[in-house]
């Protein structure tokens, strides 16, 4: 699974590094050596930050715990 969030200006300045952290520190402590965490640029989707995609499907208005309860919950259904 590949998680990629974006750290354009606007997600960026609303806190987009913390869902990255959250995401890192979550893969780390529950041994998700399968999910492919990445930073990009804008998605254009600015209106409607902070944004990530998973797997190509796109995701809007994240937090750190939302992108986190997403990560894990698409992880277990991908086994």
């Amino acid at each position: 699974m590949k998680i990629k969030v974006c750290t354009g200006k606007t997600c960026k300045d609303r806190f987009s590094d913390y869902i990255i952290t959250r995401l890192k520190n979550d893969k780390e402590r529950f041994n998700l050596d399968n999910i492919i965490i990445e930073e990009c640029l804008c998605m254009w989707k600015c209106k409607e930050w902070p944004n990530l995609t998973v797997d190509w499907n796109h995701h809007n208005y994240m937090n750190p715990a939302k992108a986190s309860s997403l990560a894990l919950n698409n992880n277990k259904k991908k086994k």
